[in-house]
């Protein structure tokens, strides 16, 4: 305990400050610990990855059938489809019982708070149209289909290792731009948690209150804040972009249930210009 402790006052000290309502400051990657970062191949896939956040919570009777329809497209679309499940809002409340586990944090509020319309479930797709602009279920798939189909001018590779000496979590992030993008980007990592069982109201199930429910894709936290910090400022056609962190883990999650999601966004737009996800192990 002493030890994580004292890692955990070196990272603060050295930390740059930065202007997030979150997590006020970066953690710069520890090259003293784990030597160079890792180098990556050059990208030869720009396909187009999409971001479904799926707004849901424990209270709300209809977001298990808009989960089944974001499980059957991670299962149609592997490795090209990323979901975060983001509880949120009034039906998240963990006040009365059996809904007593608070799901929430802060990112998942500041996501809800953009939403032009509050409800659930209700999903963002890529970001398409805007961080406030949201679709219901029933069309993200062809909602997803339609920006499958498409490139994207920046493709991303991520690594990331889990040092449990340390209780560290290294993640490397590569960007690759194929063709001008003469605006700003930034960059947000978020953390996910599966296989988590609680209680979640279920309409039309046999129990309508399930005791054993496996909520899977969490938003639990992030590296980064939610706003990000920034990726990339006038990238020309060809253009690397590597960032790197060292992050002090959470114990409350556990490292083998959980994923690293990637995602560089459009400054001007707030749409997503990629994003990916890692297992953390």
């Amino acid at each position: 305990m002493k030890r994580i402790l004292f890692f955990s006052l070196i990272f603060l000290a050295s930390c740059d400050m930065i202007e997030d309502p979150v997590l006020p400051f970066t953690i710069s990657y520890r090259a003293d610990l784990y030597g160079p970062a890792p180098t990556f191949d050059a990208a030869t896939d720009f396909s187009q990855n999409v971001l479904i956040e799926d707004f849901t919570a424990h209270k709300c009777g209809n977001c298990p059938d808009a989960g089944v329809i974001a499980d059957e497209m991670l299962e149609a679309h592997p490795g090209d489809v990323v979901l975060v499940a983001v509880h949120a809002g009034p039906l998240a409340d963990a006040s009365s019982a059996p809904f007593i586990t608070d799901w929430t944090n802060a990112e998942s509020n500041y996501f809800w708070d953009q939403l032009d319309f509050q409800a659930n479930p209700l999903g963002r797709v890529n970001r398409k149209g805007g961080v406030g602009n949201f679709f219901a279920p029933t069309v993200w798939v062809a909602e997803t289909n339609a920006l499958l189909a498409n490139s994207s001018p920046l493709a991303l590779q991520m690594s990331v290792n889990f040092q449990a000496d340390n209780n560290h979590l290294n993640i490397h992030v590569n960007g690759q731009f194929n063709e001008n993008f003469p605006g700003s980007s930034h960059l947000v990592l978020l953390i996910t948690e599966s296989n988590l069982v609680d209680y979640q109201l279920w309409y039309g199930h046999e129990p309508e209150v399930v005791p054993d429910y496996d909520f899977k894709h969490v938003l639990r936290g992030s590296v980064s804040g939610p706003e990000g910090l920034n990726f990339s400022d006038n990238a020309l056609s060809g253009d690397e972009i590597q960032k790197d962190y060292t992050y002090t883990w959470n114990n409350e999650w556990v490292p083998e249930n959980s994923h690293v999601v990637a995602l560089v966004y459009n400054d001007a737009t707030g749409e997503i210009m990629n994003v990916m996800e890692a297992h953390v192990e």
